[in-house]
């Protein structure tokens, strides 16, 4: 028995299969968009009646450190987010004018913008992001792996003691990504300082 298949039936199934299989990515797609969107980071900062200005973060880490300085890198404000989002109000008249610096840290970056205030209004400046990536330490008590990222060439390491000592000190050349050290003959608690760009960030490791 032969059986002769209709090749505009098949064809026309086959197109709605591919349809059907296109519009459930895309709808797939949709979704992971979607998931990544809700957890994307968003900073705004308004200005109401020209008196309060308005600082609002949603999508944070807890513990994020949320600090203001003016520019010559002078502390004015200081504080920790307890949960994924972070609400403040400054009163504008109290404000130093001119740029200042927002910075916000958790344990892997650093983000850097400017806010202009005048004497109306006060809003982050258009294009004035910068993102830090922090080193990443693993340890496991006999040896210790830094990650860095790009750009992380001329960054100062040194690793002091409980008692504020400096127990030893590197320097990453251009194109490291991995730092490995041999740490089985310290013990007790230890401050590593990362420095680059007039910046320090610390992180603090305990070695039995």
């Amino acid at each position: 028995m032969k059986i002769k298949y209709n090749k505009n039936s098949k064809t026309t199934k086959m197109k709605k299969q591919i349809t059907k299989a296109v519009a459930a990515i895309v709808l797939l797609a949709s979704g992971f968009l979607a998931s990544a969107n809700e957890s994307e980071r968003e900073i705004s900062l308004s200005t109401e009646n020209q008196k309060a200005v308005v600082l609002q973060m949603n999508n944070i880490k807890a513990g994020t450190q949320i600090s203001l300085r003016d520019e010559n890198g002078k502390l004015l404000f200081e504080d920790k987010a307890d949960a994924n989002q972070y609400g403040k109000v400054f009163n504008l008249s109290r404000l130093e004018k001119g740029q200042l610096q927002l910075e916000i840290e958790n344990e892997e970056t650093l983000e850097i913008m400017s806010i202009e205030v005048t004497e109306s209004a006060a809003s982050i400046k258009s294009g004035s992001e910068q993102v830090f990536q922090k080193p990443i330490v693993k340890h496991n008590g006999e040896s210790m792996k830094i990650y860095f990222g790009e750009g992380e060439s001329g960054m100062k390491i040194t690793v002091l003691d409980q008692y504020g000592d400096v127990a030893f000190k590197d320097k990453v050349e251009a194109g490291s990504a991995l730092k490995r050290y041999d740490v089985s003959k310290l013990s007790g608690k230890y401050n590593i300082q990362f420095t680059a760009d007039g910046r320090s960030f610390y992180h603090t490791i305990t070695l039995d």
